[in-house]
């Protein structure tokens, strides 16, 4: 049987790593999948989030440290984007109009993974979603 894996979605890795807007039972989750090693993050959601905090919409002061962080104390995966993916992202239908979201569609759809996201939009595609 095939190991259960998960590509978060950028909001999922802001929230639990800050543990904001996320119940404990869902932390915990995430933490558990962490030490299976079974947790994955697209490159891409770094560029994102990189791009909030220059609108101000995220707080974070050092969003190297933030990222290194996040990397060296976590089991996380960083994945990155093929060619393919990229391309794949832009044939999907028109259901969902960020850019990265549809990345992350293509991403999760290409590896076989569950896309953790709250995003109820990502439901319209034929893509596992998780969000407790």
């Amino acid at each position: 049987m095939k190991k259960r894996t998960f590509l978060l979605d950028t909001h999922a890795l802001i929230f639990w790593d800050a543990k904001v807007f996320v119940s404990d039972k869902f932390i915990q989750f995430l933490d558990a999948q962490d030490q299976k090693g079974t947790l994955h993050v697209s490159s891409v959601s770094f560029w994102e989030i990189a791009l909030l905090v220059k609108k101000g919409r995220v707080e974070i002061s050092d969003m190297h440290a933030w990222k290194n962080e996040i990397l060296d104390y976590t089991h996380i995966r960083l994945i990155d984007p093929s060619t393919s993916e990229m391309i794949d992202s832009t044939l999907l239908t028109d259901h969902h109009k960020d850019p990265f979201d549809r990345l992350l569609i293509a991403q999760a759809k290409n590896r076989g993974m569950i896309l953790v996201t709250k995003d109820r939009l990502i439901e319209q595609y034929c893509v596992p979603t998780f969000w407790l």
